[in-house]
């Protein structure tokens, strides 16, 4: 009976550290079109109003840049300093949206929730930027 109550309040506890690892991304509800189940996005907003949704159903990122002008391309994003590879496809209906897809989408995804900092590296064309999002 013992080893069961420990591994309840284990439980309890994973429970509670994952949801403050997930709290430090904002949230955003969406609804499936057949309207029967409600979907949860993090986000993250920066300085410039550019956007990156960590999208966990798809397992992958998508950066959002208000501006439809500009054809973008993502091959390099760092986690805390760390470069991950990364491709990226644009969105054909929604020009300003780009999906940022990685190999190994599980271990990426946790570095993901628990990072503090995310620079994306964006080409334009010939020009680069990079994106920076603060995760708090």
């Amino acid at each position: 009976m013992m080893p069961l109550y420990r591994l309840f309040i284990v439980a309890i506890l994973w429970v509670l550290t994952s949801q403050i690892a997930l709290a430090k991304w904002d949230e955003e509800w969406d609804v499936t079109t057949n309207g029967k189940d409600e979907l949860v996005y993090y986000y993250k907003i920066n300085d410039l109003g550019q956007k990156l949704v960590l999208d966990k159903y798809v397992k992958r990122l998508i950066f959002i840049q208000p501006d439809r002008l500009y054809k973008r391309t993502i091959r390099l994003i760092k986690v805390d300093g760390q470069s991950i590879e990364v491709m990226s496809d644009p969105f054909s209906r929604f020009p300003e949206q780009t999906a940022i897809t990685f190999e190994n989408k599980d271990e990426v995804l946790k570095k993901l929730f628990l990072s503090k900092k995310i620079e994306v590296f964006v080409r334009y064309n010939r020009d680069e930027a990079v994106s920076v999002f603060q995760i708090k």
